[in-house]
């Protein structure tokens, strides 16, 4: 149904938006780390070893990083369509 993403790619393209960190910067893996743990329940030990060792990573974490994805797509988009409606 949804193809997985991967807590890399993920982070690679939410963190910049999310906390103004780019992919390289000082803190960005922090903060990847940081939200990776907010939205799956781990701890973000496990998840910083997500980011270097991908066979470590539970099978459904990028099935439901996949669906949070797409939702905060429709949250950045449904905004100003909604707007839309009330002129």
């Amino acid at each position: 149904m949804f193809e997985p993403l991967e807590p890399k790619e993920f982070c690679s393209k939410w963190i910049p938006i999310k906390s103004d960190k780019k992919p390289g910067e000082y803190g960005y893996r922090k903060e990847c780390c940081k939200l990776l743990a907010l939205l799956t329940g781990y701890n973000e030990t496990s998840c910083s070893n997500w980011l270097s060792t991908p066979s470590d990573i539970p099978n459904l974490v990028p099935l439901y990083l996949r669906s949070v994805d797409i939702l905060w797509q429709i949250q950045e988009v449904l905004p100003s369509q909604v707007n839309n409606f009330k002129e």
